[in-house]
């Protein structure tokens, strides 16, 4: 199943300014990610917002909340599930329904 998540942080709880922080938050999500076998498809930010967003992969949600648990602290997180909308809209152009 796949996931669309926003991460949003504020400019006090931001850590691009301090390595060893990134590692443990975003480093340590990944490396959650890795484990609990989520696969992350993509990862975007907007760093003026201070909002992350990622489209993940994995067979349940209560996966990627663990994943995010490591940011929990600096931000909040909106997981929400989403489907992949070309490839249903190109089911249904080879196969339109009556």
């Amino acid at each position: 199943m796949l996931f669309h998540v926003t991460h949003v942080h504020t400019p006090e709880t931001c850590p691009s300014d301090d390595p060893e922080k990134i590692k443990a938050t975003f480093g340590q999500m990944l490396t959650i990610a890795e484990e609990l076998g989520v696969t992350v498809h993509s990862l975007y930010s907007n760093n003026i917002a201070h909002t992350m967003y990622m489209v993940v992969e994995s067979d349940s949600a209560e996966s990627i909340s663990k994943m995010m648990d490591p940011t929990l602290k600096i931000a909040r997180a909106e997981i929400t599930p989403i489907v992949d909308a070309q490839a249903v809209m190109s089911r249904l152009i080879e196969s339109p329904v009556q």
